[in-house]
């Protein structure tokens, strides 16, 4: 074969770069790289090996997933430890467990100062570029806080 030859599939006589070409347009309405996280960082795998009943884990979940459970019992236990134990329980995994639930209470407290911190900022915005919405928001805002 010379070098100005076209490559061809020997048993079809079809140029190889032309082939190509085609497979590509295929594809090309499909995305490179198909990435949808749903809740980044969890796994969830609910299946016969680790539920007697998946299928009710699953409606369950989806109602009142494994962080609202948790916390709702981190809550009740929280408060069950005071009336037991008062304000200075001695045994040290009360303790450890009393530190663990006012870490993540910080961590909601923190996360929900800044969401009111971007609906500021939101806010500032409105009024800078759209007064009509803003006094709109602003005032639904007052109505709701009263």
């Amino acid at each position: 074969m010379a070098t100005t030859d076209t490559p061809r599939f020997p048993w079809t006589g079809i140029d190889a770069a032309e082939w190509l070409r085609a497979w590509q347009t295929v594809w090309r309405g499909a995305p490179d790289n198909l990435v949808q996280p749903i809740l980044p960082g969890w796994t969830f795998n609910i299946n016969s090996n680790n539920s007697s009943s998946p299928q009710t884990e699953v409606d369950v979940v989806a109602k009142h997933g494994y962080g609202r459970q948790l916390g709702r019992m981190a809550d009740v236990l929280e408060l069950l430890i005071a009336e037991r134990h008062g304000k200075a329980p001695k045994d040290k995994r009360v303790l450890e467990f009393l530190t663990m639930k006012h870490d993540i209470d910080n961590v909601k407290q923190a996360a929900a100062a800044a969401r009111i911190a971007g609906i500021t900022r939101d806010l500032a915005l409105l009024k800078a570029r759209d007064e009509a919405q803003y006094v709109r928001l602003r005032d639904a805002l007052r109505e709701a806080l009263t």
